[in-house]
């Protein structure tokens, strides 16, 4: 990225946006089981109100519905000439699914396909210009949506689960390229 940085936020509250709670039964008494500590419930719940959160606030840009096609955005920005496989890697898409994100993209005409000029098999990825019209708003939507999804937490608190989410990216997914 460019160095673009969300602004600190402290979110109000009661502007976040919780689903509504069962009305029909007092419910303070219920029990979870062995859910109250496992740490998968509570990511899979984070996850899916996360990602409920995110696609709000990015709907506002034709890249809505599905996934991975911010991710695709930025990369393909950022690494002009990558190819298809090596994004799907980062971002668990399989070749199917892939290509058909790559061709509701290419159809939006925000990147090109082109045959690499070395290996005549293998296909480079690159922003168009409604591309990399797209991308600096996009990245404001996503930086200010994730200081405003995780506004409770502390910017030290922050940091701390940024490298644990990575260590367990790098431990499930796949090593992270190192930093220059």
């Amino acid at each position: 990225m460019t160095g673009t940085r969300a602004p600190r936020t402290r979110t109000d509250p009661q502007l976040r946006q919780k689903p509504p709670a069962p009305k029909t039964i007092d419910y303070s008494d219920l029990k979870f089981d062995i859910l109250e500590d496992l740490l998968s419930f509570y990511s899979r719940s984070i996850s899916l109100a996360l990602n409920r959160n995110y696609d709000r606030k990015i709907g506002k840009v034709s890249l809505a519905r599905g996934t991975g096609k911010v991710s695709t955005l930025l990369m393909v920005g950022a690494n002009p000439g990558v190819r298809p496989s090596v994004i799907a890697h980062f971002i668990l898409k399989d070749r199917s699914a892939m290509a058909r994100l790559l061709d509701q993209m290419k159809r939006s005409g925000l990147l090109v396909e082109k045959v690499s000029a070395s290996e005549r098999r293998a296909h480079e990825l690159y922003l168009t210009a409604k591309g990399y019209a797209l991308i600096e708003r996009v990245r404001a939507i996503a930086l200010q949506q994730s200081a405003d999804f995780f506004s409770p937490l502390s910017e030290a608190e922050r940091r701390q689960l940024l490298l644990i989410l990575k260590k367990l990216y790098e431990g499930h997914i796949a090593e992270l390229p190192k930093r220059g």
